[in-house]
């Protein structure tokens, strides 16, 4: 009996935490340009700056227009707020401000927000004193062909208000708490600018308590929802002063009008008991989990001085007031410190400092250069400052050229495996099935590797880091399947030596059938290309400065050159090395992230029992929700699909040399993907416990969810390991892509050109199938990169959506060819069509009982058994003989 060595498993512990320790650097900060200033006034005096104007951007220009301060005296020696109404210009990527234009009337302290529609403007204080609220809205827009900038009415805010909180998604905007009097308020209204003559502000549910001057951002956070955000200000008191609030509340937008809001943690960074100020700061959603946040008064300082005076009435009071407010700047402590908010972990960290005078009321706006404008502000009370400056996110961590060389060299290793197979193809069957002489072990790993693509390797962790395990029920359907794929449909296809799956469904049912089901396939493998290269390109693009489209372009490259040369040996082959170093990487990594979580193992699982990262069964019937009847019967169906009806790995039944070898690599295909699966799941809720516990290492830009496993594999990792695991996540993608074009090419070329064209040789055929596989390799980059510029929050289930409404219906042509002797050709094409309009419906339709996404593929077979079979009755003279071709007609 093998004995464990525990000294031997705590000095590999060990050495992960120390491997994580050295590695553990902010993973990106914000290096900040030069300081620049608002222009000179029309009177050729210096400008005072503005604090809380409205700002934002549009069509390249950034505007800034409005706001207050104190031009003739300072606050401290009696002087007046003054409000104005100049429009202020500055094209992204310059800083030289201009004045573009004026308001309609002086205003200020209404809030403000950049939308693609133009910057929505709500309420302030209007007249040159601010002698009134309004509750006007409006857009203010930038017209680059005349150059000049111009206001659009929108319905009025409910009732006059300012110093409230605004965020915006897309078409719709939010305004949360403010003022309109005392006390202070906690209503939350939504405006949805794509309603057209509709267009109305509604309320959502009231904030837990009321609030003025708070910060509000929307952005994306666990369970796969989107929330908005408010956080932080002051409420009033009953005695009428105000004190600084350190609550934070988030709503899902999901919930709609009727939902409720939920407490963010208090903004604490790790290992402080200090809750940074959220009064008068400004907040920045960034990248795909993040909020950032940008000065903002001393939430001690601002309460010591209620404190004191509280008690002061008359002559001591304005005494006081003059006291306070003669402080230098250095005295309020506004706050210098960039704090980060990871909204998935629900933990605070600093992203360094500000290098210049931190600031309440500034302009904070992020540029379509991915660069952050911080613009004017109050430096202390009644004092604005003209100053701007631009900060620009870089990364701490270099990508080591190490992890590139080795990266390289892989890609050149695949290249070369291409080349050498290339020698041994003599026919198409050498080309499309390996002349049958591969062993079942290599295609057993082959199959493997084809069904767990970079969509496994990249968006299962993900899926669970962002949520829990409960997708993961989806892996029965393979261990359930497995058997009953060997024990009834393998024989039929290596009995009729099948090299397209789809052969069968000619002498089952009909041409048509044929044909449809392998155009179909092949739209889906174009689709699946897609994915399987946009999620390594989004990887590389988040680790190293590349463009996203540029590694979609080159990943594609290289595996056409080797695919379209080497044939399905080169495929396979290329697969076992490729799954190898994807095992073998995934448990390093397992533990590697458990040493760096804090408290280790234990730690791990006390933090992620308590996020719920460890659910699994959850038997609720919610039929909109992955709860576990929902993943079951999409996995089944899923899997079903994938293993009966996929040409990728129906043409591996039919490498090995006999059939005995070909169930042996069913089942331990199987097995492997069972084990695996559930180790990619706990990669994910261990990435979870990892950034719950180091949430600086995160990157605040990180562009995807999808993102997060690649992020963490290179600056997480130590230099040259996480090459090498990068080289895997390469792997994953090239072995699925390298399948999907073989298989493409061996569907066109078998299904279409040879069928169709009669008598063509095989040197024709071996031509067209390495057109076909060029070809679908070219489409698939390109719907990669329509996928990189699309809003997609997860591939995975992405994949789900296109798994279901494309290849359901071609399961389900399989099972009723072998199992249901009565449906006829007729009925097959009628199920079919039937089954693609009710899966393209649930897809597309709007609809308000509309079920989960795993739900489509199964409701559309349903569909296309019951169509199919009403359809045969009703024309019962399409018949053939069925002699070898259905289960209870087989040849023994």
């Amino acid at each position: 009996m093998m004995k464990i060595n525990f000294a031997r498993l705590r000095a590999l512990a060990g050495l992960a935490a120390v491997l994580c320790a050295l590695t553990a650097k902010a993973n990106v900060d914000l290096k900040w340009s030069e300081s620049f200033r608002l222009p000179p006034l029309a009177d050729g005096c210096a400008n005072p700056g503005v604090a809380r104007p409205y700002c934002g951007e549009h069509n390249g220009m950034v505007l800034l227009a409005g706001g207050a301060n104190f031009p003739a005296a300072p606050l401290a020696e009696g002087g007046q707020k003054r409000y104005h109404a100049t429009v202020y210009g500055l094209p992204v990527g310059t800083n030289v401000w201009n004045v573009v234009g004026e308001l309609p009337s002086p205003m200020g302290e209404g809030v403000s927000v950049s939308t693609p529609r133009g910057v929505v403007c709500v309420g302030g204080a209007e007249g040159p004193s601010g002698e009134s609220v309004t509750a006007k809205a409006f857009l203010m827009l930038w017209d680059a062909l005349s150059r000049k900038v111009a206001f659009v009415p929108l319905p009025d805010f409910p009732y006059p208000v300012k110093m409230a909180a605004a965020a915006a998604r897309g078409s719709c905007v939010y305004v949360a708490g403010g003022w309109r009097g005392k006390p202070a308020e906690s209503d939350v209204w939504m405006i949805d600018l794509a309603a057209g003559a509709g267009m109305t502000w509604r309320p959502l549910p009231t904030l837990p308590v009321k609030r003025e001057q708070p910060v509000a951002a929307i952005q994306n956070t666990s369970r796969q929802r989107t929330a908005l955000f408010v956080i932080g200000g002051m409420a009033s008191r009953e005695d009428g002063l105000q004190t600084a609030l350190e609550d934070g509340y988030y709503y899902d937008l999901a919930q709609g009008p009727h939902g409720k809001w939920l407490p963010v943690s208090p903004a604490k960074v790790k290992g402080g008991d200090t809750v940074w100020p959220m009064i008068g700061a400004a907040a920045l959603a960034t990248g795909d989990q993040h909020i950032l946040f940008f000065g903002g008064s001393n939430r001690e300082v601002w309460n010591d001085q209620i404190r004191k005076n509280s008690g002061l009435t008359g002559s001591a009071l304005a005494a006081f007031r003059s006291e306070y407010f003669r402080r230098p700047s250095e005295a309020f402590k506004f706050s210098r410190r960039v704090l980060a908010y990871h909204t998935v972990t629900d933990r605070w960290f600093e992203l360094g400092e500000l290098p210049f005078a931190p600031r309440c009321g500034a302009a904070v706006v992020r540029q379509p250069d991915g660069t952050v404008l911080v613009a004017s502000g109050e430096i202390g009370p009644g004092v604005r400052t003209p100053a701007c400056a631009v900060g620009t996110f870089f990364r701490g961590k270099s990508f080591h050229p190490v992890n590139a060389a080795v990266i390289i060299l892989y890609f050149v290793g695949m290249a070369f495996l291409g080349f050498y197979f290339m020698r041994r193809n003599k026919s198409s069957d050498d080309y499309f099935r390996g002349g049958g002489r591969l062993p079942w072990w290599a295609v057993s790993i082959s199959i493997y590797a084809t069904m767990f693509s970079s969509i496994t390797f990249i968006s299962v962790p993900a899926i669970s880091y962002v949520s829990d395990m409960r997708y993961y029920v989806i892996a029965i359907g393979i261990v359930v399947l497995a058997p009953l794929v060997v024990r009834y449909y393998l024989p039929f296809f290596r009995r009729l030596n099948l090299v397209s799956a789809y052969e069968y469904l000619e002498t089952r049912f009909n041409l048509a059938c044929r044909l449809f089901a392998s155009g179909a396939f092949t739209l889906f493998m174009v689709t699946r290309t897609a994915i399987v290269t946009y999620l390594p390109a989004i990887a590389l693009s988040a680790v190293i400065d590349i463009d996203v489209n540029v590694a979609i372009v080159a990943v594609t490259a290289i595996t056409i050159l080797y695919c379209a040369l080497g044939g399905i040996e080169a495929v396979i082959w290329s697969d076992v090395i490729q799954s190898v170093i994807m095992i073998g990487g995934t448990f390093l990594i397992v533990v590697l992230l458990i040493a760096g979580t804090d408290g280790g193992l234990a730690g791990f699982i006390e933090i992620g029992r308590q996020a719920g990262k460890f659910r699994l069964l959850d038997f609720t019937f919610d039929f909109k929700e992955p709860v576990f009847w929902v993943v079951l019967v999409g996995g089944l169906v899923a899997n079903l699909s994938s293993y009966t009806s996929d040409q990728c790995v129906v043409q591996r039944y039919m490498t090995t040399k006999d059939e005995k070898g070909a169930a042996k690599s069913i089942l331990f295909n199987g097995v492997l993907s069972y084990i695996n699966c559930g180790i990619f799941f706990l990669i994910g809720a261990a990435l979870f416990t990892y950034y719950y516990s180091n949430p600086e290492m995160l990157d605040v830009t990180m562009p995807k969810n999808d993102s997060v496993f690649p992020i963490y594999i290179a600056t997480g990792m130590p230099v040259g390991i996480s090459g090498l695991i990068l080289a895997a996540v390469a792997a994953a993608t090239m072995s699925t892509l390298s399948s999907n074009l073989n298989s493409s090419a061996t569907a066109v070329t078998t299904d279409f050109y040879a069928r169709l064209f009669k008598n063509v040789n095989e040197k024709k055929k071996m031509r067209c199938g390495q057109i076909v596989t060029i070809l679908s390799g070219v489409m698939g980059g390109g719907f990669a990169l329509v996928l990189a510029n699309m809003q997609v929050y997860s591939m995975y289930d992405q994949f789900q959506r296109f798994l279901g409404v494309l290849t359901a219906g071609l399961a389900c042509l399989f099972f009723m060819g072998i199992f249901m002797k009565r449906v006829n050709g007729t009925g097959a094409i009628a199920g079919l069509v039937a089954n693609y309009v009710v899966c393209i419906g649930l897809d597309q339709l709007d609809l308000p009982w509309k079920p989960h996404l795993l739900l489509f593929g199964a409701i559309g077979m349903v569909t296309c058994l019951a169509v199919a079979l009403i359809t045969s009755l009703i024309f019962p003279n399409d018949r053939k003989n069925l002699k070898g071709l259905c289960w209870s007609e087989r040849e023994e």
